[in-house]
């Protein structure tokens, strides 16, 4: 991202043309009130989407309180800034080494600042299978399938369609009717495709990845063009903060409190009836007390949410004993079942690229001034790309047939292991753990077996790319206190390849993107693999490979899990209702309530199930 900004700064217009994305720090307010109808901890995506859903009706007030800040610099606005990592937007935290991959440690990649995700991420807009959805039915979850969801995929979203010399020189496909048309969501498609995508998707489809008119359809197994979260109008990013507030901010019912983080749940008196929140603000680190009167809605991530209920007396005894935090409720849910898409990013060399290609913008300067001239006057162009162009603007889904001939043998592996051989500790101490561990392992055994749903994602990559993510992770991590510090960051355990199924998927999906690359429709670029490298052959080389290159990491930026949506038995920590089980008027919205992680991108699913949760909201009050 260094690398890329100094490029951006070079170019004299910048500095005036996007003055206008100067980063606000707004204050509290000390005449607003302290008391609201509800109180929403994250101004993230799915706090900011409840946020304005609540607040339509003028006689709820709302509070959202945010760690972060408004950012709307061009390391938000512009969509080609993601093709670095925007680290000023994000916590500094730093994962607990882990053990299967050479006890190296990640960053966990969570943003803090005003719309959270939407506003740092890769902006793909992609949606999981039917099945995904209807797995977290089948855990006990109903009207949380994907025909209950697909009413709000619908309501979230205004889709522009491509360009139409697009459609006729690359063939794109899309489906209108997938698709919303008068959401707040803006969706839409880079406007710039590198003429080597023609070869590389020729490449994909010879080798049997069937054509996906559009990848969110809930059938999006194989090849199709990824749209992404792109205002064609402005040429920016459309996040949560540009879609759900920016439009409604002046609403007097609505008040956004940004920097400061809230560290403690009020209840009332030693019950578990729940009265508001603590935050502390950054600024001088005072404290202020925010009470709701209906809902106090947890809306800080996978990461943050576990934690802050853990700090608030709620969680795993043990966890909380050892950080000496008085226990209010044993729940073992919160923390555990956590999950992300692991990534691979292999790479390879190549050459005899067509002009222009990812590279003429670093490489090329006159090429990287002529798209910023047409950015600036026509808000189109390689600036409206990014990660999407690396990726040759499509993505291909994969079921585990078709990477590897002995799928049926690792579906019966899945459910003919000792579970408890490779789950964290805590699931050998709680029952309810385990048996919502074993409903979803045989749920993803049926997945393989049907080839319901993606396995593997892989990058139709330009450039030499060839990243690929796990999407049916069968290891889960955990996240908890730390007991040296209760009060600072929460320890973040991702257990990558705890489970060995994991890495049996993982040297599949390695294998398959080498026959992708020896095929001879990309013979004219000469690939050779730079990583891991071609000297890792066997199974073993090859995961050794992966690791010591450093190219396996444990994360997507799609933390979930951690609070899931799963009946008590089974270890779960909300019902379909969405309140945390044993307490009052608490609820959670984010993503640590997906009980298995869908096999996409998680920003159009987010926004699904924020729709869905502010309207199970409204009919409680």
């Amino acid at each position: 991202m260094a690398r890329l900004f100094r490029l951006l700064l070079a170019w004299p217009t910048l500095a005036t043309s996007l003055s206008v994305y100067n980063k606000a720090h707004i204050s509290e307010d000390s005449r607003s009130p302290d008391v609201y109808d509800y109180v929403v901890v994250g101004g993230g995506l799915t706090g900011l989407v409840v946020a304005n859903r609540l607040s339509e009706n003028p006689k709820r007030s709302v509070v959202v309180v945010e760690n972060g800040y408004i950012d709307r610099s061009y390391a938000v606005e512009l969509p080609y800034a993601t093709l670095g990592l925007n680290t000023a937007d994000m916590w500094n935290i730093t994962s607990v080494s882990d053990k299967q991959l050479n006890n190296a440690t990640f960053r966990v990649p969570v943003g803090s600042v005003v719309g959270g995700g939407s506003a740092v991420n890769g902006m793909a807009c992609t949606r999981g299978s039917r099945a995904d959805y209807d797995a977290w039915e089948q855990l006990g979850n109903p009207g949380w399938g994907w025909d209950g969801l697909f009413p709000y995929f619908l309501k979230s979203t205004n889709l522009t369609p491509p360009l139409p010399e697009f459609v006729e020189d690359f063939g794109v496909t899309w489906n209108d009717s997938v698709w919303g048309h008068n959401g707040p969501v803006q969706v839409g498609f880079a406007s710039v495709i590198y003429p080597d995508v023609k070869a590389v998707r020729r490449s994909w489809i010879a080798q049997g990845v069937p054509n996906v008119t559009d990848g969110a359809s809930g059938d999006p197994l194989g090849l199709f063009w990824l749209p992404t979260s792109l205002d064609s109008s402005s040429g920016t990013r459309s996040s949560a903060r540009a879609a759900y507030y920016d439009p409604i901010s002046a609403r007097p019912n609505l008040r956004l409190l940004t920097g400061h983080r809230v560290f403690k749940i009020l209840f009332k008196n030693d019950g578990l009836d729940t009265t508001g929140v603590l935050a502390i603000s950054h600024a001088d680190n005072s404290t202020v007390r925010l009470s709701a009167n209906k809902e106090v809605i947890l809306a800080a991530g996978a990461v943050f949410t576990p934690h802050l209920l853990q700090r608030s007396g709620i969680g795993p005894k043990d966890v909380l004993e050892a950080a000496n935090v008085t226990v209010k409720a044993d729940l073992p849910a919160v923390g555990s079942n956590f999950q992300d898409h692991p990534v691979a990013a292999m790479a390879y060399n190549i050459s005899n690229q067509s002009f222009p290609n990812p590279s003429s913008m670093v490489l090329n300067a006159t090429f990287n001034a002529t798209s910023w001239d047409e950015y600036l006057q026509n808000h189109t162009g390689p600036y409206t790309g990014g990660r999407v162009t690396g990726t040759g603007n499509s993505l291909a889904l994969h079921p585990l047939s078709r990477l590897a001939a002995n799928y049926e043998a690792v579906a019966t592996n899945i459910t003919s292991q000792n579970a408890l051989d490779f789950l964290p500790e805590i699931y050998s101490r709680n029952a309810s753990l385990l048996r919502g561990f074993e409903a979803q392992r045989d749920i993803l055994r049926n997945i393989i077996l049907s080839n319901s749903s993606s396995c593997c994602e892989t990058h139709p990559a330009l450039g030499g790319g060839a990243a690929m993510s796990l999407q049916k992770p069968l290891s889960r991590g955990i996240i908890s206190l730390d007991p040296a510090n209760p009060d600072g960051l929460p320890l973040v355990r991702y257990n990558t390849l705890m489970n060995p199924v994991d890495a049996e998927v993982l040297i599949a999906m390695v294998r398959y993107a080498r026959e992708h690359w020896a095929r001879p429709e990309v013979a004219q670029f000469s690939p050779v693999e730079n990583l891991p490298g071609a000297q890792y052959q066997t199974d073993e080389e090859i995961l050794d490979g992966l690791i010591a290159t450093g190219i396996l990491t444990p994360t997507n930026a799609h933390s979930s899990g951690s609070c899931a949506m799963m009946p008590a038995e089974l270890g779960g920590c909300v019902g379909p209702d969405l309140l945390v089980y044993g307490t009052q008027k608490l609820s959670i919205v984010d993503a640590s309530i997906l009980p298995l992680i869908p096999g996409t991108h998680l920003q159009m699913t987010m926004y699904a199930v924020a729709e869905k949760a502010a309207d199970i909201i409204k009919s409680r009050a």
